[in-house]
């Protein structure tokens, strides 16, 4: 099958099982039937949803708001169904030691700061971690993908600068 899901990466600089918890616990509430998979990459262990220590150093979630999404996801990808709604996954890892590059020029709300127009920024961090968010679509081009965008930022506890993208 052809891959079909739009990623959004976002690096935070801490450990993020509290905020995979808390989005997990997110996508509850907006889904209370949904299907959670959870694969660690080696044997998908029985993982307590409800408490960021019972998440091991990596893994990925998939959810579905019901079976007949989980059916539409076997069958179609990360397409939506016919109200808008597709699919979601979230991988994530933590890291000792990350080294980012990154471009700093361009939008994102950094204004005057001194790191406007920076370009090739190496970010280096002690501890990080990786979160790549996936979805039908970009998030700024569907209403559903940035709904789960947000509680994706919700959960981390961070929000955007004003004059930030998305």
């Amino acid at each position: 099958m052809e891959i079909t899901g739009v990623d959004t990466p976002i690096v935070v600089p801490f450990d993020g099982r509290p905020a995979v918890a808390a989005f997990v616990n997110g996508m509850r509430r907006l889904w209370p039937s949904a299907l959670i998979g959870f694969d660690d990459g080696e044997g998908s262990p029985t993982t307590d949803f409800d408490h960021p220590s019972g998440f091991p150093a990596r893994g990925e979630l998939a959810f579905a708001r019901d079976d007949a999404m989980d059916e539409h996801w076997a069958d179609h990808g990360y397409a939506a169904m016919s109200d808008g709604a597709g699919p979601v996954a979230l991988f994530y890892t933590i890291h000792r030691n990350l080294v980012v590059d990154v471009d700093v020029a361009g939008e994102g709300g950094l204004g005057d700061d001194p790191l406007s127009g920076w370009t090739e920024v190496e970010l280096a961090l002690p501890e990080a971690t990786t979160l790549t968010l996936v979805t039908h679509a970009p998030p700024a081009e569907d209403v559903f993908c940035t709904a789960i965008l947000a509680l994706l930022r919700e959960a981390r506890g961070y929000r955007r600068a004003v004059g930030g993208k998305g």
